[in-house]
C-alpha cells in the first residue's frame, strides 16, 4: 500500500438540513473525478467504511477515469471479503485539507500480481465542504446525542440532549439559573453518547451563552461549545452520525 499523509480527521463539516447540505454536493462527474484525482496526487489517506459500519479499514484512491476508480484493497484477507460483499462503501478521506465524503457501489475484486483492489463505479455525488467550517447539524428529537456534564460540587454528571452537532462542537440549552458552564471555560471530563456509535470523552470550551424563548414563552440558555482535543476516532464517530441522519432526512423527503 503506498505511503500516505497520515489520517486526517474524518469529517470537518456539519449538517443542516436535507442530504449533507445541496451546497457543498458535487455531482458533475468532471468535477467528482477532480476531487478524487486531487486524492490521489495528494495522497490522502480514505477511511472505508463497508455497509457503513464502525469498522472501517484505511484504503486510497489509486487510479480515477471517466467511468470509474480503483480503491486499494486491505491486507485483511477478511475485510476485503466483507467489502466484496458489501451494499455500498462509505468513504471520507480529504482534498487541500477539507473534508471530502462519498458511498461506493458496485465494487468488483481485481488482482495485480499480488496487489489486490477494487474497481468501482464512479460515485454520483461527492460531499465536498469547499471551505473549512464545519457543517451543523440539527438533531432530531428521538435519536439526538445527548452529553454528560460534570457537576461542579462533585455529585453525578447530569445529562442534556444536544441540539446541534458538527465535528467542531455542539449546542445545549439548559435552564437560566444553570452553574454547569461559564463562558470560556474548559471542561475536561465531559461525556458524548451518540446513536449507534458509543460514547466519546472529550474537553468542551463553552464558546457562546444566549438566551432563547421556547414556544411556552420558557426562556433557555442555548450553549454553543467547541471540542478541544478530541480523541483519536471520535471524528469518523461523529461523521457517521451526521451522515446516517442526513440520509434518512433525503430518503423521507424522497418518500422512500
Amino acid at each position: 500500500m503506498p505511503d500516505h499523509e497520515s489520517p486526517a480527521p474524518t469529517p470537518s463539516p456539519h449538517a443542516g438540513k436535507l442530504y449533507a447540505d445541496d451546497r457543498y454536493m458535487v455531482r458533475n462527474p468532471h468535477q467528482v473525478r477532480h476531487l478524487l484525482q486531487g486524492m490521489i496526487d495528494q495522497r490522502s489517506l480514505v477511511n472505508v467504511h463497508p455497509d457503513g459500519r464502525d469498522q472501517s479499514f484505511p484504503s486510497a484512491v489509486l487510479e480515477v477515469d471517466m467511468h470509474g476508480l480503483v480503491l486499494d484493497a486491505s491486507p485483511v484477507p477478511s475485510i476485503n471479503r466483507t467489502v466484496e460483499t458489501a451494499s455500498t462503501l462509505l468513504c471520507f478521506g480529504q482534498v487541500d485539507k477539507v473534508m471530502v465524503r462519498f458511498q461506493l457501489q458496485g465494487q468488483r475484486r481485481v488482482e495485480r500480481g499480488d496487489h489486490v483492489a477494487f474497481e468501482v463505479p464512479l460515485p454520483e455525488e461527492v460531499y465536498h465542504l469547499q471551505r473549512r467550517e464545519f457543517y451543523r447539524l440539527e438533531t432530531p428529537v428521538g435519536d439526538s446525542p445527548y452529553c454528560l456534564l460534570p457537576d461542579p460540587d462533585g455529585g453525578e454528571p447530569s445529562r442534556w440532549r444536544v441540539l446541534d452537532i458538527s465535528a467542531g462542537g455542539i449546542a445545549l440549552l439548559l435552564p437560566p439559573e444553570q452553574n454547569l458552564l461559564k463562558l470560556q471555560s474548559r471542561y475536561s471530563d465531559c461525556v458524548l453518547q451518540i446513536p449507534e456509535g458509543g460514547t466519546v470523552k472529550t474537553p468542551l470550551v463553552v464558546c457562546n451563552l444566549r438566551q432563547q424563548k421556547q414556544p411556552n414563552g420558557s426562556e433557555m440558555t442555548r450553549i454553543g461549545l467547541r471540542f478541544d482535543d478530541l480523541p483519536r476516532g471520535a471524528d469518523n464517530i461523529i461523521q457517521r452520525y451526521i451522515f446516517r441522519i442526513d440520509r434518512l432526512r433525503k430518503a423521507r423527503s424522497n418518500g422512500d
